[in-house]
């Protein structure tokens, strides 16, 4: 864990053009950043990608960052919980972060995840130990047990639903692969409570999207339904081995353990941004960098609504992606401003 002290004082800024790019000598500026700052940073993303100038100015930041020009800090507990949902909805089981290499050599045993994707996870994980994180108090938790008002406050457009959150049609194709668990666990696999069985789960899910006509697609945008799913089927088949001792289980005991599954990891990251949110509000945080479209919406036409049940006068907070973050520390003029 990195234990850098945070601190909140902001200082000059200056220009410098090194080798024909602009570089920000910035030595105070304390930004927040959430794990898909992570996420993109530790991926190759060509020009072509819509997201290669956000990526282009992550990575640009970071250079910043480890150069000490510029402050990025963000909540410990609560970017390694998005991590671990963001890894669930890879496919991917860790537990918390310290195990996590881990698990992901574990998940790469299976074979059928691209060496790039595993690549990424361990790049992520190397550069959520680089951050500054903030310090977490009873008060914070408390500020997230109000969340869901605030949620509700920043809900999408009707027209735009969150990819994340888990559907009723999730719901049964789960409880589906669940029910048939007895036909495709032997009683010593059923006893491993320690292994996560990758190759078999992943043939119990493939089989019942093909009974229910779907395309058992894992890779690239249009396997990113069935990688949650298959995230989700996983810690499902865990629970159920640690909480049923013998197959097949009861259709009770299967519905328990979706809701629990789904309670846990089924959120969607909109819900998980606003605990971010309320970290800045805490700690004096203005600038928050997220490529969370979704979020960075949500908060510019809800921010009003955001002070008065914050009862604040004034939310001094942005939130920003990269490029615009970018922008403002190269000309010194704050996001949002004239």
């Amino acid at each position: 864990m990195n234990t850098r002290k945070h601190n909140e004082g902001d200082q000059e800024s200056a220009k410098e053009n090194i080798g024909g790019e602009i570089v920000i000598q910035q030595t105070g500026s304390t930004v927040y950043v959430d794990h898909t700052i992570l996420v993109i940073l530790s991926r190759p993303v060509p020009e072509t990608d819509p997201d290669f100038e956000n990526w282009r100015a992550a990575n640009r930041l970071w250079r910043q960052f480890r150069e000490e020009k510029v402050r990025l800090v963000t909540s410990g507990k609560e970017t390694e919980m998005d991590i671990i949902l963001w890894l669930n909805g890879q496919g991917c089981c860790i537990t918390d972060t310290l195990r996590a290499m881990e698990a992901i050599r574990e998940f790469e045993s299976w074979g059928k995840v691209e060496r790039d994707c595993i690549q990424q996870y361990k790049q992520l994980l190397v550069h959520y130990e680089e951050l500054e994180f903030l310090p977490f108090s009873e008060t914070d938790s408390k500020e997230n047990a109000g969340s869901k008002e605030i949620g509700m406050l920043m809900n999408s457009a009707p027209d735009e639903p969150d990819p994340d959150r888990t559907t009723k049609d999730d719901i049964v194709l789960l409880h589906q692969c669940l029910a048939g668990l007895g036909s495709r666990y032997t009683e010593d696999r059923w006893r491993d409570l320690k292994r996560t069985d990758y190759e078999l789960n992943w043939q119990i899910l493939e089989s019942v999207l093909r009974e229910r006509g779907l395309e058992p697609l894992s890779t690239g945008i249009s396997g990113q339904r069935n990688r949650r799913l298959f995230g989700l089927l996983n810690r499902a088949v865990g629970l159920s081995k640690k909480s049923c001792g013998r197959l097949p289980m009861p259709d009770g005991h299967i519905d328990f353990v979706i809701n629990t599954v789904v309670e846990k990891y089924g959120h969607a990251q909109r819900e998980r941004g606003i605990h971010h949110i309320l970290h800045c509000v805490r700690h004096g945080v203005n600038l928050f960098s997220t490529t969370d479209r979704l979020l960075v919406d949500g908060f510019a036409r809800c921010k009003p609504l955001l002070e008065k049940h914050l009862g604040l006068a004034r939310l001094d907070l942005e939130l920003v992606n990269p490029s615009v973050l970018a922008r403002w520390l190269l000309t010194g003029s704050r996001p949002g401003s004239a």
